[in-house]
């Protein structure tokens, strides 16, 4: 016989939900639903699956959760969906057989967009519910699924928390710039221990004055409330600062994606990258290589040539990051061993971002 349970959140809220839930160690699909918003709570025996927005496709929330991380163009994943609705095929499976991604990779991006989901809802006032007894397929090891009690806590630990410095990132369309190094920020922030110094470093090097705070959350793969608390850590400490949003140029942009990805180092034992290496930031962003000097330059609108400039300058940077690998056998601690004569990127261009994934190293395109 079928169980369902169907509720207010005024009456009866997220966390009781949860909580009768993983007691009861029920299996089914928990649908949350407020203002035309649709989010699916999938649960095997009282233990939460995955969780997802409900959209226009199967994996429609996992398909821009990969564009939004830089990790697919917007051509995959529009691609993808047309893939999986013509050969009923699901999203992860197509992904891996492309090889675009790897399967440990994909998947941490899932739990990146479950936690991402859940700390979204446990913040909802209002809303229904409705919850479905049935069986539910996925091919996670029952052992590694975390249960609704222990999802519940974590999550309302973090709603709690939440208040307490999320006013120090006004918005996700807030611009921030760097005021400081980050070993000013370890003076100054004091003994917040190593995953938090780890964190901050990550966002710190995200940090350049172009990126909003949004990008910054995705490209770090921390989720908003590791990513926005260390945003407030940085901007509490004076070594990053919001840009004043009547100095921002009006900058046409182009969707930050992955441009290309580089050859994996192979064999046992393989090559250890840094988490993020982005030091096109400053390197390219504000050095004239011609002068010597520092310069900001400001970004006119694309035309045709400087569409195939920009494309011929992607190649480069992917080139020389590709040389080096084979001549060296392993990649650059970082990019200013890439410097030479000529600029690894034009006067026209926005900076390119050079980042470490478990799967090998990705060159990220300008954003805005």
């Amino acid at each position: 016989m079928s169980v369902s349970l169907r509720g207010n959140l005024k009456d009866f809220g997220i966390a009781d939900v949860f909580q009768l839930i993983g007691q009861q160690r029920k299996t089914g699909v928990l649908e949350f639903q407020d203002d035309g918003e649709r989010i699916q709570v999938l649960f095997d025996r009282g233990a939460v699956v995955s969780a997802a927005h409900v959209g226009l496709w199967t994996h429609a929330a996992l398909g821009e959760m990969l564009l939004r991380c830089g990790l697919l163009t917007r051509e995959r994943v529009d691609h993808l969906r047309r893939e999986c609705e013509e050969s009923a095929q699901m999203l992860p499976n197509v992904v891996i057989a492309r090889g675009w991604l790897e399967a440990e990779e994909l998947r941490q991006i899932e739990d990146l967009l479950t936690g991402e989901t859940i700390f979204t809802v446990l913040r909802w006032q209002a809303g229904s519910f409705d919850f479905s007894a049935q069986e539910v397929e996925h091919d996670r090891d029952f052992d590694s699924l975390l249960g609704a009690e222990q999802i519940l806590m974590d999550g309302l630990r973090m709603v709690d928390e939440w208040h307490s410095f999320a006013e120090l990132v006004p918005s996700e369309e807030t611009v921030f710039q760097r005021t400081g190094s980050f070993p000013q920020y370890i003076q100054r922030a004091g003994n917040d221990g190593e995953r938090q110094r780890a964190m901050a470093e990550r966002i710190h090097s995200l940090v350049d004055g172009r990126l909003s705070a949004r990008r910054i959350i995705d490209l770090s793969l921390l989720g908003t409330f590791d990513a926005v608390q260390s945003l407030a850590n940085l901007r509490r400490v004076r070594v990053i600062e919001p840009v004043d949003p009547a100095g921002l140029e009006e900058l046409e942009g182009v969707d930050q994606a992955v441009v290309s990805r580089l050859p994996k180092a192979g064999g046992v034992g393989a090559v250890v990258i840094p988490l993020v290496l982005l030091v096109l930031v400053t390197l390219l962003a504000q050095f004239d290589w011609r002068s010597g000097s520092s310069s900001v330059f400001p970004i006119d609108h694309r035309t045709q040539m400087e569409l195939v400039q920009r494309s011929f300058e992607t190649r480069r940077v992917r080139h020389a990051l590709e040389t080096y690998y084979f001549s060296n056998g392993h990649w650059p601690v970082d990019l200013e061993s890439l410097r030479s004569s000529d600029s690894l990127a034009s006067t026209n261009a926005g900076p390119y971002y050079y980042a470490s994934r478990d799967g090998g190293a990705w060159l990220l395109g300008p954003d805005r």
